[in-house]
């Protein structure tokens, strides 16, 4: 038997990245049954907390489906609220998307704001910058332009800062594909591969230290203590830039 694996070593080798892929599974399985665990204690409705939101929406131009994307944020079943748009300039093809939710919705607080370009090499962030000054309230949700929602969002994003150690909420997103193959692909890795990793990482690292752009929410107050946004202008992954700081400087007033 010793002979046998000292001369035939190399069969086993295929069994070392079978392994480590139902390692991996074994991971995931256990990141999605404590997901599940920590969405089923979420709480009742009367301990929600609803202070008012002011959502940050940083757009260009004009995507299939953009008016049922804007239009979403619109229709929230919560309290108060307001929406700020940050244009690239003011003849962008989403401005007149902007007009048309105003007329539709003239009780919504609906903000368009005019973006300078040539702030730095992340024209995202560029346009946040203008754009905070233009927000009312101490809570800010920021997202992607073609983020679609349900009217129950706001109120499971802000469900976390019922308590004080949280500092920014974010959220798994899934993909709906259009017509093209690469679109199909894009939207098979997000569904899949994406969202596993997420929950595998949240699992070994004994909670999530990084956020996504689909949802970021957090206080005004949060984010000075993990700086400000000029910082994160030079970044292509900014999402991630600040979640990792909000989870460092969590760690100094928890």
């Amino acid at each position: 038997m010793l002979f046998f694996l000292t001369h035939h070593w190399y069969v086993l080798v295929p069994l070392v990245p079978t392994l480590a892929g139902v390692a991996y599974q074994i991971l995931v399985f256990t990141g999605i049954r404590q997901f599940f665990r920590l969405r089923g204690n979420g709480g009742t409705e009367s301990k929600e907390s609803t202070p008012p939101i002011s959502i940050l929406k940083p757009v260009k131009g004009y995507d299939p489906g953009a008016y049922e994307s804007f239009r979403s944020h619109c229709v929230q079943d919560y309290p108060e609220y307001e929406i700020i748009f940050g244009l690239s300039h003011a003849e962008d093809t989403a401005a007149p998307l902007i007009e048309q939710l105003r007329r539709e919705f003239p009780q919504r607080k609906i903000e368009a704001v005019v973006c300078s370009p040539g702030m730095g090499t992340n024209p995202k962030v560029g346009k946040l910058m203008q754009m905070i000054p233009a927000a009312r309230y101490e809570y800010l949700v920021i997202n992607d332009g073609d983020i679609r929602v349900e009217s129950d969002y706001l109120r499971h994003v802000m469900r976390p800062f019922r308590s004080k150690q949280v500092g920014m909420v974010t959220c798994l997103y899934s993909a709906r594909a259009s017509n093209s193959l690469c679109s199909h692909l894009e939207a098979l890795s997000i569904n899949t591969d994406f969202a596993s990793g997420v929950l595998a990482a949240r699992t070994l690292e004994g909670g999530l230290h990084f956020a996504f752009g689909a949802t970021l929410a957090l206080p005004r107050h949060v984010l000075e203590k993990a700086g400000d946004l000029e910082s994160l202008v030079n970044y292509l992954s900014d999402d991630y830039q600040l979640g990792a700081r909000v989870s460092r400087a969590s760690r100094n007033w928890c």
